[in-house]
């Protein structure tokens, strides 16, 4: 055993935007709080994910509005690229959150310890450092929240320097001549985006019918006649068979093609044949492929808790089958966004400080899809809205028929959709694909917080000319007409 020891009212085991933020609230709160992480606080999301892939997608948008600058009677001499900048100017800004996380812990009286975390019993967690234990912490509560990692098939040879994680390629100085992207989530789209506008050679490979499939039909499938514009191939309906690695990358792939189903074939599958095996090379191969929880070494074979998949299950206040332990963000189920993380944690304190605790609306969450255009979202897709038996109307428009988007010179293709109960108007659904339009969907998760209707959000006002009249004219066209269309 431990020579030390100590007892807390509440311990986090996980410093990602789900952990930190539940121990910085619950400090706040006068709950007597630690915090176990085995790396840097932050986690996945400030060191490997939303940060550093935000700040090398805005020195790329900065580079694609450079591309077209004398179009706004902007002249220089010489455009290139420096992409070792974009690297350090990640590092650089990586490291000032990354203290500045640190330094909210410390104000608030949150006690850090540095190691592994692994429950011994509900309230016992053992704090671990490279296989020796350092602490063993008591608590009345513990919460969960360690995250996840890059999905790794097991056929495949990730070897961190031709097949890599989106953890890896975060490490790269240079960026690729060629590259395959196994996945079109957000993940595989965002690195797609980058490295197309660097010049990069950039193919799709997508076993799912179309990119981003968690969104709306209409909107992933302008978003890919985009990139397909801009010389992405994406190939869709095709599985990554086999790895090569030899100073590159060789990738076996098959394709599935409809058929139009015969007498024989059952109502529920989709029936399809198979082309020949295809190769394609590359000089890297980028696995975006999902995540999986990170639930190993947490000591969980010793509890009696319940699994939906690999996901942890809890109550509406984050709790698991066994009272006072808790579970929050990646490891408790899809949307795996930080936000959702950070949201859970919240619920999570509130519950145990005893507050009137209000459940989530998992279907308010926004997501977004940092490339451009954005892609952001928030509710029911339409076939999830007519699939769910509601009767519905549709109101859009279009981003080239906004001032703002055309003063800016942003509006390809891009349009925003209201979906909503044709009866009462109620909100059931918004999506967008713009520029920054991810910054919009807040207004659009507080409205739908607030049970709001299309009718109340024509009567808004709204500043003029943003970009977000797009959504005042969306609603219109929702309620009877779009003015400006």
């Amino acid at each position: 055993m431990p020579d030390r020891s100590a007892t807390f009212d509440l311990v986090i085991i996980g410093g990602g935007p789900g952990g930190y933020v539940a121990a910085i609230k619950a400090a706040q709160l006068g709950i007597k709080t630690a915090l176990v992480e085995k790396n840097k606080v932050g986690g996945t999301c400030l060191h490997q994910g939303c940060i550093p892939t935000k700040v090398l997608l805005h020195s790329a948008d900065i580079y694609r509005k450079l591309l077209k600058a004398r179009e706004y009677g902007i002249t220089f001499d010489k455009l290139g690229i420096n992409y070792p900048q974009f690297h350090r100017r990640k590092e650089s800004v990586v490291k000032r959150l990354f203290q500045g996380t640190q330094f909210l812990l410390k104000k608030n009286g949150v006690q850090v310890f540095e190691g592994e975390g692994q429950l011994t019993s509900a309230h016992n967690v053992l704090v671990k450092k490279n296989g020796t234990i350092l602490v063993e912490l008591a608590a009345k509560n513990v919460i969960l929240a360690t995250g996840s990692v890059p999905l790794i098939p097991h056929a495949i040879p990730c070897d961190g320097k031709y097949v890599l994680t989106s953890d890896d390629i975060l490490l790269q100085e240079e960026f690729p001549k060629s590259i395959i992207i196994a996945g079109a989530g957000a993940v595989g789209i965002e690195f797609a985006y980058l490295f197309n506008i660097l010049g990069s050679k950039v193919t799709i490979i997508e076993l799912l019918n179309d990119i981003i499939p968690a969104e709306d039909r209409e909107i992933s499938a302008t978003l890919r006649k985009i990139l397909t514009k801009r010389g992405v191939d994406i190939l869709t309906k095709t599985s990554l068979e086999k790895v090569e690695v030899d100073n590159g990358v060789r990738v076996e792939i098959k394709s599935k093609i409809d058929t139009p189903p015969s007498p024989t074939t059952t109502e529920n599958l989709v029936p399809f044949s198979e082309k020949e095996k295809e190769y394609l090379q590359a000089d890297y191969l980028l696995l975006a492929m999902g995540r999986t929880p990170a639930l190993t070494h947490l000591g969980l074979e010793k509890l009696s808790l319940n699994f939906k998949g690999k996901y942890l299950q809890t109550s509406e206040v984050m709790e698991t089958t066994q009272k006072g332990l808790y579970a929050i963000g990646d490891i408790t189920g899809t949307p795996l966004l930080a936000h959702k993380a950070s949201n859970e944690g919240l619920c999570a304190v509130s519950h145990i400080a005893g507050k009137e605790t209000t459940p989530i609306n998992y279907q308010n969450i926004p997501r977004v899809t940092y490339c451009f255009p954005q892609v952001a979202s928030a509710g029911l897709t339409q076939e999830e809205a007519e699939n769910k038996g509601y009767k519905i109307k549709v109101g859009e428009f279009p981003l080239i028929a906004n001032s703002k988007a055309i003063i800016d010179g942003e509006y390809e293709d891009g349009f925003v959709k209201i979906i909503a109960d044709e009866k009462y108007g109620e909100i059931l659904g918004v999506h967008a694909i713009g520029p920054n339009v991810g910054e919009l969907m807040w207004g659009i998760s507080l409205a739908t917080y607030l049970e709001g209707t299309t009718s109340e959000l024509s009567s808004t006002i709204f500043p003029h000319p943003t970009l977000s009249e797009a959504i005042l004219e969306a609603a219109h066209a929702v309620v009877d007409e779009a003015i400006h269309l």
